[in-house]
Parts: structure tokens; C-alpha cells; sequence
């Protein structure tokens, strides 16, 4: 495959997670940092592979939010994400980030890292 897409977006959010009585179980926020790749080997009529500000369009609707109440069922978009209700881990986010960009893209991404602050991060793939 000839090219390979990559993109970071970075968002700021809170979120409660983790299990009773430990300390992420309380409101607190994060400097995210969401980093996409895609490998291609085809181009649209323009000569672009994936759209990078599509991409992005993902997740810069995280950006200073709440991720507990987004993610809560009740959110409604005005675009074609799927908002389910799901508990806002990095873990979560990254399967959630994937999916949307494969969905909007019809392309497999190779991976999703979400970064929640500093070096700590996790990476989903399929």
C-alpha cells in the first residue's frame, strides 16, 4: 500500500470513570490527544486518499465536553455519528473513534490511539 494517512487532534474534556472508590471515579479532565491512521493504496477523482478534515470532524466535537454526558444515550448530532451509551474510557473512545471514521470514510482505519495525557495511551485495532 502506497500511502498512509496519519492525523492527530488533540480535545480537552472531563469525564468520571473507573471503578467505586477509586480516585478517576471522581469529575476530572484530561488533555486528549486522538491520533488516526489509515493505509491506502487508491486516490477519489481529486487525487486525495481520506479526507483529513472528515477525520478530524470526529473528534473535535469532544473538545471541552463533558464525555459522561455524551456519551449518556441522550445526545443527539446533527451528523451521522452513532451516539450510544458507553462508559467515556480511553478505551471506549478509541473503538468509538474508529468506527466513526471507518463508518464516514469507508476506510479501515490501522489504528486509533487515544492518549489521555501525557505518555499514557491505548491503541485499538481490528
Amino acid at each position: 500500500m502506497p500511502w498512509t494517512l496519519h492525523v492527530e487532534e488533540e480535545f480537552s474534556a472531563s469525564h468520571v470513570n473507573g471503578p467505586e472508590g477509586h480516585k478517576c471515579n471522581t469529575m476530572h479532565g484530561h488533555d486528549w490527544l486522538a491520533v488516526v491512521e489509515i493505509t491506502y493504496d487508491t486516490l477519489d477523482e481529486s487525487g486525495w486518499g481520506p479526507d483529513f478534515g472528515l477525520i478530524k470532524s470526529v473528534i473535535k466535537p469532544l473538545d471541552h465536553n463533558n464525555l459522561n454526558e455524551y456519551f449518556n444515550g441522550d445526545h443527539e448530532d446533527t451528523r451521522d455519528f452513532v451516539i450510544h451509551p458507553m462508559k467515556p474510557s480511553a478505551e471506549n473512545l478509541a473503538s468509538w473513534i474508529y468506527n466513526q471514521v471507518w463508518s464516514l470514510t469507508a476506510r479501515r482505519p490501522d489504528f486509533v490511539e487515544v492518549h489521555e495525557g501525557g505518555a499514557n495511551c491505548v491503541t485499538y485495532r481490528q
